[in-house]
């Protein structure tokens, strides 16, 4: 009797534990994890090798993949995303910046978990973007209205350790492995020394930066979009020297650089979308389109020409040699050139809301309630064995039939 009184015991609470936990499992909303297209790109990080994720923002939400493949990633609740980067030496090391405040947002498990790190300052503002020196763990994060921000990431928290404060707003930087940076506004551009606790403005430049672009290799390279001259390279920052062979400068014109980028898993590989600027008081600009060198600038060949629309920012796919996507000035979605694979229609993404872009977590509630299910039906099959036992052993006393 003990066994038996403990066995429906034991039924009764897996019963009462399986539809309550069924009811939590109900009440949980169910989504989908799908594949979803970008459709309002605002920044980019590419991942540092092919098996590595690459990391974009799209219409304030933060989504992981590749040039065609994306899906969105979970954010703190009313975080409004405005830029992202990745640690060259750690892949699964992400930063993003908020649009609706002066903070940032590190993530050490490639965007499962978040740590917020508000920058020390009284001002309100956006961070329009942010650049990683993985080696010496040094954080640069740009924003509109309170310059440049300094911080060392220490692993569980973040040290500030120097301000550049600027009167315009961050447009773009990079960060090398060497402690050396660069920081572009609109009309000026400036080189970090010392770690980046001293600031200079780079000066010798033939006409002001409009795009930046970084090679890790040894020692750094850096690239500089001009708005008259075409593209500079230089290894400190400091010296700088065209890298415009095969660009296409056309007697009569200015050769204006709209973006640049450079693939992190292969340094050497250099992707250029540039414009043609002829006349001065009625200047007329005349798109050329995207170029790509494959030896670090020393020589160019034309990719994509494109002289209907302006390039505004180029994505390029890790370690595909001349797969690139490109936004535009009408339109902010990837536009798959060279190689790159074509991108569907990317309606699905533009009709995700911050709450459906979370990624869709185990049911826990309704996997406890099939195995409370389940272990109640294997009681009730024991208890069932169990009765019709005794009733065979109390038949076979009386010497009557035993019941069935």
């Amino acid at each position: 009797m003990k066994i038996r009184t403990i066995l429906l015991t034991l039924v009764t609470f897996f019963l009462l534990g399986a539809v309550l936990a069924g009811m939590v499992s109900a009440r949980e909303p169910v989504r989908q994890t799908e594949t979803v297209s970008l459709s309002n790109v605002r920044d980019y990080a590419a991942a540092g090798s092919t098996n590595d994720l690459s990391y974009a923002v799209d219409g304030g939400l933060l989504f992981a993949g590749n040039g065609s493949q994306w899906q969105p990633l979970s954010t703190p609740a009313g975080v409004i995303v405005n830029a992202v980067a990745v640690s060259s030496r750690q892949p699964e090391l992400v930063y993003m910046g908020a649009a609706n405040e002066l903070a940032i947002y590190v993530s050490s498990d490639a965007g499962q978990s978040w740590m917020k790190i508000a920058l020390e300052t009284q001002t309100v503002g956006a961070v329009t973007d942010i650049a990683v020196d993985g080696v010496n763990r040094l954080v640069y994060v740009g924003t509109d209205t309170d310059g440049v921000h300094r911080l060392r990431d220490v692993g569980r928290s973040m040290i500030a350790a120097g301000h550049l404060l600027l009167d315009e707003p961050v447009e773009e930087i990079v960060a090398a492995s060497n402690g050396t940076a660069l920081v572009r506004t609109t009309w000026h551009l400036y080189r970090a020394e010392d770690m980046g606790l001293r600031w200079v403005a780079v000066e010798n430049l033939p006409s002001p930066a409009t795009a930046l672009a970084i090679a890790q290799t040894t020692p750094p390279t850096f690239y500089v979009g001009t708005a008259a001259s075409g593209v500079r390279m230089s290894q400190d920052g400091i010296n700088w020297q065209s890298a415009n062979a095969g660009l296409g400068f056309t007697p009569g014109s200015q050769l204006f650089v709209n973006e640049l980028a450079v693939d992190p898993a292969q340094p050497g590989l250099v992707y250029a979308a540039t414009s043609l600027i002829f006349g001065s008081a009625n200047a007329h600009t005349t798109p050329v389109g995207v170029a790509m060198s494959s030896d670090g600038g020393a020589n160019w060949a034309s990719l994509a020409p494109m002289s209907d629309v302006a390039v505004a920012m180029l994505l390029p796919v890790s370690g595909e040699t001349g797969a690139v996507y490109a936004l535009t000035s009408a339109s902010r979605t990837p536009l798959a050139l060279g190689s790159a694979s074509q991108v569907a229609t990317a309606a699905a993404a533009a009709a995700v809301t911050p709450e459906e872009s979370r990624p869709v977590a185990p049911n826990y509630a309704g996997t406890l309630a099939w195995v409370l299910t389940v272990l109640a039906g294997m009681g009730l099959v024991v208890l069932v064995v169990m009765e019709v036992r005794q009733r065979g052993g109390v038949a076979r006393q009386a010497g009557l039939p035993a019941a069935v």
